[in-house]
C-alpha cells in the first residue's frame, strides 16, 4: 500500500462520513469498520447525516480511527476536503510537507 491512499473525494461533500462507514446499500459496513477500529455506536450516529451528533461523531472516528495492513503499517485518517488514510511512517518528506506535518 502507498503512504497516503485518497479513499473518498470531497464531491461527496457533507456525506463523506456516512459514505465511510456504510456499505453501497446505505447499511453499515462492519467489516470494514471494525477493520478501522469504529465504534458500532459511532457508525449508527454516522448512517444518518441527519443525526443531531452526526459531526460530533466524525470529529471522533478522524481523532481514533486506526488501520493496520497486513505487514504491520498503521494507517490514521485525514480529511482536507478529501479523506485520506495516511501511513506516517511511509512518507516521505514531501508528502509531509504535502499534508503540512511539518
Amino acid at each position: 500500500m502507498e503512504a497516503v491512499i485518497l479513499i473518498l473525494s470531497d464531491a461527496r461533500g457533507v456525506y463523506i462520513p456516512r459514505d465511510f462507514v456504510t456499505d453501497n446499500h446505505g447499511e453499515i459496513d462492519s467489516e470494514h469498520c471494525a477493520a478501522w477500529g469504529i465504534k458500532e455506536a459511532d457508525a449508527e450516529v454516522l448512517k444518518d447525516p441527519e443525526h443531531d451528533q452526526y459531526w460530533d461523531a466524525w470529529e471522533c472516528v478522524l481523532n481514533y480511527a486506526k488501520y493496520t495492513d497486513n505487514t504491520g503499517n498503521v494507517y490514521t485518517l485525514h480529511q482536507d476536503g478529501d479523506l485520506w488514510g495516511v501511513c506516517y511512517e511511509k512518507m516521505t518528506q514531501a508528502e509531509r510537507e504535502g499534508f503540512f506535518f511539518e
